[in-house]
């Protein structure tokens, strides 16, 4: 009966030490040359979802990296290991290349490039890999994955992670063994904010303020990142009515809101009965519901309705707002 290396007594460091030194002394300096059975294409999906293929022993999987990395900082790939390769400990290897000189495709098996980072399946049935996309970011290290230190080029769009047998005297089973692959992001914790600002026709050369969370903020057309949750975003300026919104930003998002300014001078809606005659500042008013600007200062508004007439004075104030109604009302009286 074939026997395993933990068989015959060596500990799992020694094992590890034994594969590591395999692999330099396998490998030229600089890029490696090497044959796979197959390449097989991995479609990750920028919004969380997770794609999934089946590798075999001596194939490669080549995950194509989303275009729009706004919120990615890292790949989690993940194998479901096959139940063969579990118990024969150490036995496949998985590799991680950089920098090939031939971008992968379905139909490509020699390859040559940089090995950045390897290691065993070990007797569990998965293992996480956590790759980072550049050397600055937050991915947390745990217990239950396997934290890939170096980040790979990605100029071409892909991860390359390869599987190899390591180990002769295995059963044939575990060389027919297939592993299920799966990728998905890793996401900074960040989401995003797109402001749009609407101005009143004839002040697009106003300028005005931005403020988040009280602090002044240029927001870029890309738009802003913010940490996940409640945030407020404020208007301020000379030429416009301030403007206030409490908007929730989600995590790996982006959150679009669009403001229109209002001119800061003072507004009038007059709300009367349809056949009631209008005069403002002694000028015959169409009245159609609707708010519109008048001048700081003192103003006459007149209601005529049939024989009565109903005089009211306003006093306009920059930045505020004024609403008139009238309301015709009957009284009726019981007597006995």
């Amino acid at each position: 009966m074939v026997r395993k290396y933990h068989d015959r007594g060596l500990p799992g460091k020694t094992v590890l030490m034994l594969l590591a030194m395999w692999l330099v002394c396998s490998s030229p300096l600089g890029a490696e040359m090497f044959r796979v059975h197959k390449t097989v294409l991995l479609d990750m999906d920028a919004e969380g979802g997770a794609g999934t293929v089946a590798a075999g022993i001596n194939d490669a999987i080549a995950i194509s990296i989303p275009e729009d990395l706004s919120f990615v900082q890292g790949i989690e790939v993940l194998f479901k290991v096959p139940q063969e390769v579990s118990y024969w400990q150490d036995a496949v290897a998985w590799s991680i290349y950089s920098g090939l000189k031939k971008k992968p495709g379905a139909r490509t098996i020699d390859y040559r490039g940089d090995r950045i980072a390897f290691g065993t399946f070990a007797n569990s049935l998965s293992l996480v890999l956590k790759v980072p996309l550049s050397q600055e970011h937050s991915i947390r290290k745990d217990a239950y994955s396997h934290f890939v230190e170096t980040a790979p080029d990605f100029k071409d769009g892909i991860l390359f992670v390869r599987l190899q047998l390591v180990m002769k005297g295995t059963s044939e089973a575990i060389e027919a063994s297939m592993f299920e692959v799966s990728a998905k992001p890793i996401y900074i914790n960040k989401g995003r904010l797109c402001l749009s600002v609407v101005r009143p026709e004839g002040m697009e050369d106003k300028p005005y303020t931005v403020f988040i969370d009280g602090e002044a903020a240029d927001i870029p057309g890309e738009g802003l990142f913010l940490t996940p949750g409640q945030h407020t975003v404020s208007i301020v300026s000379e030429h416009y009515r301030n403007e206030m919104r409490t908007i929730t930003v989600e995590q790996a998002k982006t959150m679009s809101l669009s403001i229109g300014l209002r001119d800061i001078a003072p507004s009038v809606r007059i709300a009367a009965p349809g056949n009631t005659e209008l005069f403002f500042d002694d000028k015959p008013l169409e009245n159609d519901g609707e708010a519109f600007s008048v001048s700081p200062g003192s103003h006459t508004v007149r209601f005529v309705i049939g024989g009565y007439e109903l005089i009211k004075t306003i006093n306009a104030v920059k930045g505020r707002s004024y609403t008139l109604s009238v309301n015709v009302d009957a009284t009726v009286l019981e007597e006995d």
